[in-house]
């Protein structure tokens, strides 16, 4: 396990990813947009879902109309992503390996969120783990409008903790996140030997 006290010594500050990093939510968020997805007619598979964990919810519906050949309207689905998402929330749970990492520097170390979700969807799901009040700072979409690997959710959290990101350990659970990380100059630490979600439960 590592914690606080076992991280370089010149680390100042850890920035989450949300979903599959901090708070499994795969379950809730496949079956919201399978939810919203079906009054498009459009079929949402599991598999298709995982394969494309770590992207924003406009890219995956550019990559679902890459796919389907339905053309999707960005703002209606983020409409309606919060309602159909609040209605699986009871489904969300902290993941241990990285619960007990926060908990462990919070108090010791800045503590922060860069999420290429919505914040109408991330706020809720921290506050449903019991963490949402331990962050100094939390970056969703809004606050950048471009998603990971793009570095600028990471860059803009490291900015508002006024911390180097140099001196910034990540922690991530998609190869776009792990991405995003690196082209911030920060380092990272890929959790999903240490935890992966079950697709058999969705």
């Amino acid at each position: 396990m590592t914690t606080a006290s076992s991280l370089p010594a010149d680390i100042q500050a850890i920035i989450f990813d949300c979903d599959g990093t901090l708070a499994d939510t795969f379950g809730a968020h496949f079956r919201a947009f399978r939810d919203i997805l079906a009054e498009y007619k459009v079929t949402f598979e599991a598999e298709f879902y995982q394969a494309r964990l770590g992207l924003s919810r406009y890219q995956l519906l550019e990559a679902l109309t890459e796919v389907k050949g339905v053309a999707f309207d960005d703002a209606d689905v983020a409409r309606r992503s919060a309602v159909a998402f609040g209605g699986y929330l009871s489904s969300v749970r902290p993941i241990p390996y990285t619960h007990e990492i926060l908990r462990n520097a919070h108090g010791k170390l800045k503590l922060g969120v860069a999420s290429g979700g919505q914040r109408d969807i991330v706020v809720p799901t921290l506050k449903s783990i019991g963490v949402h009040d331990l962050m100094d700072t939390i970056v969703t979409i809004e606050d950048s409008g471009v998603g990971k690997p793009a570095p600028d959710l990471y860059l803009i959290a490291a900015d508002r903790l006024g911390i180097k990101p140099r001196f910034v350990q990540v922690y991530e659970d998609t190869d776009e996140g792990v991405e995003a990380a690196h082209r911030a100059g920060m380092r990272v630490i890929d959790i999903r030997p240490y935890y992966q979600t079950n697709p058999a439960n969705w």
